[in-house]
């Protein structure tokens, strides 16, 4: 079982290194042939151009963000990426003001699963950590019952964590909220300004800043989930070796 599970991890790993290496090197001979390819698509940029130049002119400024906050009130209850919404603002304002609402509109999001997680419990998260093989996961979580605030920031930086799911657990826990939307925030912002800046270069996918953006999700997504991975297999195979099994025949035994 230990060699399985090492296994597995060691595969895993080697997966996700190899997607981030590729998309790295795809990305990085995009960079050096960028000045080709805009020439070779610039209908495509002249189109997302003009698509720019029509948003600006639909609505009022004050229409635009009520209709980004109605998306942001739809993730409360449905499967939007929060990277999608931080995109979304940067293609309408420019970089501060896109940085500011969605600073805003990403609090009221961590508040309302928190607030969700208070009255509700833990929902998914609360079952899944219930099962027998992920028990250490929760026992490390709740941090001598008080909630761990340095898995609550890791989470948020880590792509492939359900930031949702994590809000409505530590919510659950009636974790302090001062700390809790802090935290939460700070671990959030790399990712924040990340998302934002590249919708901001969205009229020129060839452009330098847009493919380096690009370039910085993947390494950051890729090796976020790689030490992720590694770290999770490592504590799995320490709490295997430590787990204690009562059996009639014998007082324990040390399962492997």
């Amino acid at each position: 079982m230990k060699q399985t599970k090492r296994h597995r991890t060691g595969f895993t790993s080697f997966l996700i290194l190899a997607v981030t290496i590729t998309a790295l090197v795809l990305l990085g001979i995009a960079l050096y042939e960028h000045e080709s390819l805009e020439q070779r698509f610039e209908v495509i940029i002249n189109i997302l151009k003009r698509i720019d130049d029509a948003i600006a002119r639909l609505e009022t400024p004050g229409e635009i963000i009520l209709c980004i906050f109605a998306l942001y009130i739809a993730k409360c209850q449905l499967a939007i990426p929060l990277s999608a919404l931080c995109v979304i603002s940067g293609m309408v304002f420019p970089l501060g003001p896109a940085l500011a609402l969605n600073a805003l509109f990403i609090f009221f999001f961590f508040t309302v699963k928190y607030v969700e997680g208070t009255f509700l419990g833990g929902g998914w998260t609360g079952m899944i950590l219930n099962i027998d093989k992920l028990r250490f996961v929760r026992d490390w979580i709740h941090f001598k019952g008080n909630g761990n605030p340095y898995v609550l920031a890791v989470t948020r930086l880590v792509p492939i964590i359900p930031v949702g799911m994590v809000s409505k657990y530590y919510g659950s826990m009636r974790y302090d909220f001062v700390y809790y939307s802090l935290l939460s925030m700070l671990g959030f912002a790399p990712r924040l300004f990340i998302y934002t800046k590249l919708g901001t270069s969205y009229t020129n996918p060839f452009s330098v800043t847009f493919i380096t953006t690009l370039m910085i999700i993947v390494a950051f997504s890729g090796f976020s989930t790689l030490i992720f991975n590694i770290f999770y297999g490592v504590r799995s195979r320490q709490m295997t070796q430590t787990l204690l099994i009562y059996s009639e025949k014998d007082k324990y035994k040390i399962v492997l």
